[in-house]
C-alpha cells in the first residue's frame, strides 16, 4: 500500500470498517427492540441532532439497573418474539 501510495484510503477503509462493527454491535444491543433494518437505524443515528442525542443519554442515564430476576424476564420477552425466518 505504501509503494502505491494508497495507505491514506487504506487506513479510511479500515477505520471506516470498524466504525461500521460497532455500530452494528451497538444495534444488535439496544437498537433491536425498535423494529428497524440496520440501514434505517443507522441513517437515523447518523442524522441525529445533538440535542437528540443529549435526551437519548439522559434517557439512559435514568435508567435504573435491573435485578437478575427482571433481566431474566427482560431477556426471555425479547426471545419470545424473535422470529428467525
Amino acid at each position: 500500500m505504501i509503494e502505491n501510495e494508497m495507505l491514506p484510503e487504506f487506513i479510511d477503509n479500515l477505520i471506516e470498517q470498524v466504525n461500521e462493527d460497532k455500530l452494528w454491535q451497538l444495534y444488535l444491543a439496544v437498537a433491536l427492540l425498535e423494529e428497524k433494518s440496520f440501514s434505517e437505524w443507522k441513517a437515523d443515528i447518523l442524522q441525529g441532532t445533538p440535542a437528540d442525542k443529549n435526551v437519548a443519554q439522559a434517557d439512559i442515564d435514568s435508567r435504573q439497573e435491573l435485578t437478575p430476576e427482571e433481566a431474566v424476564m427482560q431477556a426471555e420477552n425479547i426471545l419470545s418474539g424473535f422470529k428467525p425466518f
